[in-house]
Parts: C-alpha cells; structure tokens; sequence
C-alpha cells in the first residue's frame, strides 16, 4: 500500500492541485463564501484522475502485482490526504483570521470551526459521489465530477446562505429563534462556552459523516471496480 501510495503522488499529481490548495486564500477575502475554496479542491483531484487516466495509470497498475481493491484504496488514500492537507491549512487560516480578521463575515460562514464542519461534509459528499462514479467505469472522470459537482452546490448555496440570512437578519434586529440561533452560535467565532460547544458538535458530526462518507465511497468503488476490465 505504501509503494501504491508513492505512486500516486509521484505520477498522477496534476501541477494544477497545487493552485487549488494556493486558493485557501480565499479565505482572507472579506465577506465571501470560503467553503468555495473547498470546491475547487475537488476540482483539483478531478484533474489528478484525469491525468492519470491519459497516462495509462490503470494499464500500468494492473500489471503491478497488487489487486483492484488495493488499487482503489491506494487512490482513496491520496484523495484522503490531499482533503485533510486543504482542512489543515483551512484551520490554520482560521486561527490567523481571529487576530487579522476579527469582523463577521457577511458573504458566508465565519472564520471557524463552523467553517471545517461544513467543509468536511462537502468532502463527504464528494467522495461518496465522485469516488464510485468513477469506479464504475475507470475512466470517466469528467461525468463523474459533474455528478459530485450537483451534490456539492446542493450542500454550499444553501448552507452559505443560512449563514448569509443569519447575518443579514441579526443587522437587520429582526428576531427570529431559527436565525438568532445561527448567527449566535453556529455562524460567529465562538467566544462562549455554548457556541463553542454547539461547534464542536457540528464539527465531530462532520468529521463522522466525512469518515462513515468515505468507507462507505471505497466499498462500493471496490467493488464496482473488480467488475471493470482494464485491458
């Protein structure tokens, strides 16, 4: 699995990936929508399998004296690991944030671990979507990232948009339960005992679904995979 592994990021990393993780920036723009940033990682790992494809990387393997099932779980691994390397640097902005950026965001969610939970359930979404997709096939990774793309936007546009209503209420001094909540607790950098703990259960749920996301995405393509000929 290691040797698996070392393949993957010594020929099938597309020069490409490296502008879309560059592209946690965004997270230092003012009043914007940061879980975007998270969709052009994806974007990113579309490119990986696509350039692995037009290098022959399935013929390739499967000369090698490994099985299917290893196969895909090497490549899951690599998405994996890209994924947790975008949500570390996602922390990392998060924290500089609070002393640069003390201001609410407007466009989107918070700097916050709001913010990570959010990003690990679009991850678990890609992968649950994309992963199989692909595997049922081998090889058709462009309509395999337009499907996960659908599934992404249909998580984004309304979970920044809650957060964008909740913001826009709270200046607004409308009262309601639903949004006050939000803005109080889940959309803010936590600075109480409540809003912190509300956010580390978002954030624990994420992490979960992302983990439970994931197995469930290598099983399935696993086992599609072990139907397709690579010849």
């Amino acid at each position: 699995m290691k040797a698996l592994l070392s393949k993957e990021f010594k020929l099938c990393v597309h020069p490409a990936l490296f502008i879309y993780l560059a592209l946690i920036l965004m997270l230092l723009i003012p009043n914007y929508p940061y879980l975007v940033s998270c969709f052009f990682v994806c974007n990113g790992i579309f490119f990986c399998f696509q350039q692995a494809r037009e290098n022959g990387d399935a013929m390739y393997t499967a000369m090698l004296p490994v099985s299917k099932a290893q196969t895909v779980k090497a490549r899951v691994w690599f998405v994996v690991i890209i994924e947790m390397i975008d949500i570390v640097l996602m922390a990392g902005m998060c924290a500089f944030a609070l002393v640069a950026m003390p201001e609410t965001n407007g466009g989107g969610t918070d700097h916050s671990l709001s913010l990570i939970a959010f990003a690990l359930v679009l991850y678990a979404i890609f992968n649950l979507i994309f992963l199989p997709s692909f595997y049922k096939t081998g090889y058709k990774a462009g309509s395999a990232f337009l499907k996960s793309a659908v599934g992404i936007w249909l998580w984004l546009i309304p979970c920044e948009g809650l957060m964008i209503a909740s913001h826009a209420i709270a200046d607004s001094n409308l009262d309601i339960a639903f949004f006050r909540f939000l803005h109080e607790n889940v959309d803010c950098m936590p600075k109480t005992a409540e809003a912190l703990t509300v956010q580390a259960i978002l954030f624990g749920a994420g992490l979960l679904l992302y983990v439970v996301c994931t197995l469930l995405a290598t099983k399935i393509s696993v086992k599609r995979y072990e139907k397709v000929s690579v010849a």
